[in-house]
């Protein structure tokens, strides 16, 4: 049994798979930023490279639009700045459950909102298939243009493969 297993059963309980999945993937990126930046060009997602600040953040909360009925909790936020311009990326991820509450159209109205940002991109990653075409549609007559990629845990798994003389990929 892995460390990571070990440590989700010792969590009395319903255990919180997502959030600790989660967890571990940012952590991972964030020691990892080139395997970071590496996944996001693999997926065109980003085509440049030259960032120096490289940020990330789990949980963070944010204000509700005025047309939101709650406040929304991404699930990973990732903030790439060259000095001159930022891109944010969210990432909401799914194990075991679909997009609730229409999460991810808020977080594409929150993310067109927000100030100083140069490229603004919604990353929905799922281990099972759950496609969402109408957020793809939406994101792209916003007011700030939200760039959105679906993609599967499976391919980031796949894109570690080459990694795994990292103790944490592997």
């Amino acid at each position: 049994m892995s460390l990571f297993s070990n440590l989700l059963n010792l969590h009395s309980g319903n255990k919180p798979l997502e959030d600790f999945f989660t967890e571990i993937v940012a952590y991972f990126l964030s020691l990892n930023n080139d395997i970071l930046i590496d996944w996001l060009k693999h997926h065109s997602i980003i085509s440049d490279d030259n960032y120096s600040s490289i940020n990330i953040s789990t949980q963070q909360e944010h204000k509700g639009l005025e047309s939101h009925t709650e406040d929304s909790r991404l699930d990973i936020v990732v903030e790439l700045s060259d000095g001159l311009n930022t891109d944010v990326i969210f990432i909401e991820s799914k194990i075991g459950s679909r997009d609730g509450n229409n999460a991810l159209k808020k977080y594409a109205e929150i993310l067109s909102k927000l100030k100083n940002v140069r490229h603004r991109i919604l990353i929905y990653i799922t281990r099972d298939y759950d496609p969402k075409d109408e957020i793809k549609t939406l994101t792209s007559n916003l007011e700030a243009k939200v760039n959105f990629y679906q993609l599967r845990w499976h391919q980031f798994y796949a894109h570690l493969q080459p990694h795994a003389t990292d103790i944490l990929a592997k």
